[in-house]
């Protein structure tokens, strides 16, 4: 008996020390659970994304050092989750000035997949450009499979696939197989054509390559096509004939003539990389390289042109500066067929079997006045910046636009070292004339009263050259002056050239020409891709269209001969459409964007009842 007490004893002695442990884990009434990182970290690895995204939301807002990042991780969970609105809800509240490199790099990420839920691929691509080989391996499997999804949307299978085995040799042996599944379906949407391109292009040491070698003999059976192929289904090359591909066949060793040191040396690396991507993209017999230092005289350039000759080249392209271009034209030396990269002095022409061709603020200019006339737009005011480059593209706009049959309301110019452009603006839009007439009539009435500046009636245009900073302050002072009600429209400058939606939408409402490469829009299939180039931080930002530059550069050089002949025909190339005039001068017809939400988004216009680009 007195046994059976004490084991009774015990067991209340257990019961009552459960009991106030139970109570001791019970929530206090009006108390909340404590939520810290570790516990949020610990719901992701259990696979419950919403309580997590939640705890971070919870923790961003109680840690103000810490907000972004905890904000980043909410929107990590919620994509775990597939809540892509909670996704795009969250990034949109989060700076990315406060963010690490790799921290923008998986908002770029998030950015990207939203944009691919969207529908817009283009736009999932351009973010996506970075060297996956300094990516953590979960960041670059993500990297991988978004582009591959974004190829894949575009109907671009090759690049899909290209995608997948880089993909590939992150994954786990289950992963690897759902993967190669992919790989192997996008390959089988190619003809037999596409797939022995793309085994000629792809290196040995590429994974691709092995999946390529397993379609079997019958798919490397055959010829394959060429950059005249993919240009002669435009209905201009319809029209003129087909190009000449013995003249390509001829062109066997081509001499680059750039500027390895000086003030133009950044600028020619950019078109150095460009010329050497599209000698890398192109699936045909391949020309022999030589670079060649130009250095920064006209005496040094033709040097260079001596050496181009003595090692065999039958084809130039360079040099660079103006003054360099022009000695080698007016040189007796001047034999061998080339493709120079700027315009000679005025009086001086190409020789036979060659042309200049240069980016130029002037050639924008111009393009913006055929535009805006194009449109409709008579009576216009300039608005241009107090150096150089405003000089230079205000006179080129005023001298296209009155030959048009165009009227020039105002020129105002604006300081580059200011930040209030009212005085400019006010004279471009008419206002500083109705102040005027105000202050005279005070004058003769001599009773003061308060008027409403009115602004011009007969303006119908504002064309803007302006660099992207000059532009995003000019826009916001130009809508406090209602000046949205008219078209404005730049030249490329004003676009930095590389996605910033943050500072970008300061821009929005413009509409800007620019070389249809840098806005993510190809003209030709055979055009390198500006997201598989992406790696090249000279493809970036203002370089990019240099890049770009480079690009049709080595694509032009085997047919200048065909251009000279066929004056005014086009190609497509990555800086527009492309053709020759009767001064041997290759002219460029760029592509058209209007500043969305801050996004350049591809315009369709007509000019004149043609539809461009």
């Amino acid at each position: 008996m007195k046994r059976s007490v004490c084991c009774s004893g015990k067991a209340l002695a257990l019961t009552l020390m459960l009991v106030m442990l139970l109570s001791g884990c019970e929530t206090l009434p009006g108390t909340r659970p404590k939520i810290d990182e570790q516990t949020a970290n610990t719901l992701m690895q259990q696979g419950q994304f919403r309580e997590a995204a939640l705890a971070f939301r919870k923790l961003a807002r109680a840690q103000r050092s810490n907000r972004a990042r905890f904000q980043l991780l909410s929107a990590n969970a919620w994509r775990e989750e597939g809540e892509f609105s909670e996704v795009e809800k969250t990034l949109s509240q989060i700076p990315r000035d406060q963010l690490q490199a790799d921290q923008t790099f998986q908002m770029d990420l998030l950015d990207a997949e939203i944009l691919l839920q969207s529908g817009d691929a283009n736009g999932a691509l351009n973010l996506l450009v970075a060297d996956p080989t300094k990516l953590s391996p979960e960041l670059a499997q993500r990297y991988y499979e978004l582009r591959a999804r974004a190829f894949a949307a575009k109907g671009d299978h090759a690049n899909s696939a290209a995608e997948r085995a880089g993909l590939n040799t992150l994954l786990d042996p289950v992963e690897r197989a759902a993967n190669e599944f992919e790989l192997k379906a996008a390959l089988a949407k190619m003809s037999p054509e596409q797939s022995r391109n793309l085994l000629r292009a792809t290196p040995r040491n590429d994974p691709l390559y092995a999946f390529l070698i397993a379609l079997g003999p019958q798919m490397r059976e055959g010829g394959t096509p060429s950059f005249t192929d993919s240009v002669a289904a435009s209905p201009a090359i319809k029209r003129e004939g087909s190009l000449a591909k013995a003249e390509r066949a001829a062109v066997q060793k081509i001499a680059i003539l750039l500027p390895q040191t000086g003030p133009a040396a950044g600028a020619a690396k950019a078109i150095q990389d460009g010329i050497f991507s599209a000698y890398f993209s192109d699936v045909d017999n391949k020309p022999e390289l030589l670079l060649i230092d130009s250095g920064t005289t006209a005496q040094s350039a033709l040097a260079a042109y001596r050496a181009a000759q003595a090692q065999g080249c039958d084809f130039v392209i360079g040099p660079l500066q103006r003054d360099q271009v022009t000695a080698i034209f007016q040189s007796e030396q001047a034999v061998l067929p080339m493709l120079a990269l700027n315009f000679a002095e005025s009086s001086t022409l190409p020789p036979k079997g060659s042309l200049q061709f240069a980016l130029l603020p002037e050639e924008e200019a111009v393009a913006v006045a055929e535009h805006m006339f194009g449109r409709g737009l008579k009576r216009v005011s300039m608005l241009v910046p107090n150096d150089d480059f405003g000089k230079r593209s205000a006179d080129a706009f005023e001298t296209k636009f009155v030959s048009l049959g165009g009227e020039v309301l105002e020129r105002a110019s604006f300081s580059t070292t200011s930040t209030d452009h009212s005085a400019a603006l006010k004279a471009a839009l008419g206002v500083g004339e109705s102040q005027a007439r105000t202050q005279l009539v005070r004058n003769v009435v001599g009773i003061p009263f308060t008027a409403q500046a009115a602004r011009r009636y007969d303006l119908e245009g504002i064309f803007v050259a302006a660099r992207p900073e000059q532009g995003r302050i000019l826009l916001p002072q130009l809508r406090a002056y209602d000046a949205q009600d008219w078209p404005i429209v730049a030249t490329s400058h004003v676009y930095a050239g590389s996605h910033n939606r943050s500072l970008d939408r300061d821009l929005n409402g413009i509409e800007f020409c620019d070389a249809p490469w840098v806005l993510g829009h190809s003209l030709d299939s055979s055009i390198p891709n500006r997201s598989v180039v992406g790696a090249l931080s000279s493809s970036f930002g203002a370089g990019g269209r240099l890049f770009a530059y480079g690009i049709d550069a080595y694509r032009l050089a085997p047919y200048v001969g065909w251009m000279e002949r066929n004056v005014g025909t086009s190609l497509p190339g990555a800086t527009g459409l492309l053709s020759a005039d009767q001064n041997g001068s290759i002219r460029r017809k760029p592509s058209w964007a209007a500043m969305v939400d801050g996004t350049p988004q591809i315009s369709a216009v007509r000019e004149s009842g043609t539809e461009t680009q």
